[in-house]
């Protein structure tokens, strides 16, 4: 039985030659390489494949474009009705999102819904702006009742997050809490290097541990 449903983040389909492969299927939650090969934990993978050179790999460019283009494809509706068929199918309780699927989430559960088995979303170090709502109103009356919990994991030295302020020009609800009635902000110290932005998706306790409740 599929208890969780992970949607991974930025980057999850890159192949930057030597250095970096595409994630497998975990894409990129690798503490819970376990629990998706077992069927406990099915990723939605969404991410756009991309192959670099050595002499790419160098160019930052390259990253940025591919960073864009995600945006795009996590907030179309396309990939959101895809994923909310994805769900109906999975009858899973749990979503867990890191990050660009954040936003990707936050998207479809306003324009779709969710269903009735989900009881919590959990967003982790997530790339979104402090002034997305939740507009859904079945969400908000399911929130407001208590039939769904939404925790959202935030850490304000996350180096990934810093950059996209920077970017956007709006501070992300992964980096100070998000202000949404019926969310719970909880704090998260991200330590395990080399990259900060991932280390809740190498921490095999935490993520068990959010399925498990």
């Amino acid at each position: 039985m599929t208890k969780a449903i992970l949607i991974h983040g930025y980057a999850a389909g890159l192949e930057a030659s030597i250095f970096r492969k595409p994630f497998g299927e975990h894409s990129g939650f690798i503490a819970l390489d376990d629990e998706v090969k077992s069927g406990i934990a099915k990723s939605f993978r969404w991410s756009k494949d991309v192959s670099l050179t050595i002499a790419q790999c160098i160019n930052p460019l390259k990253y940025f474009h591919l960073y864009r283009d995600e945006e795009l494809l996590a907030e179309s509706s396309i990939t959101q009705s895809v994923l909310r068929e994805f769900l109906d199918r999975a009858d899973a309780t749990t979503i867990i999102c890191h990050s660009l699927g954040c936003r990707l989430m936050i998207g479809a559960m306003n324009a779709h819904g969710i269903p009735e088995s989900i009881t919590k979303i959990v967003f982790l170090q997530g790339d979104v702006s402090t002034s997305a709502s939740i507009v859904n109103d079945a969400i908000r009356d399911r929130i407001a009742n208590g039939t769904l919990v939404i925790e959202n994991y935030f850490c304000p030295w996350d180096q990934s997050l810093l950059s996209s302020v920077i970017l956007h020009r709006t501070n992300r609800i992964g980096l100070m809490g998000w202000n949404e009635t019926g969310v719970k902000n909880v704090f998260y110290p991200l330590l395990k290097p080399m990259n900060l932005h991932t280390s809740p998706l190498r921490d095999r306790e935490f993520l068990c541990e959010l399925i498990a409740k």
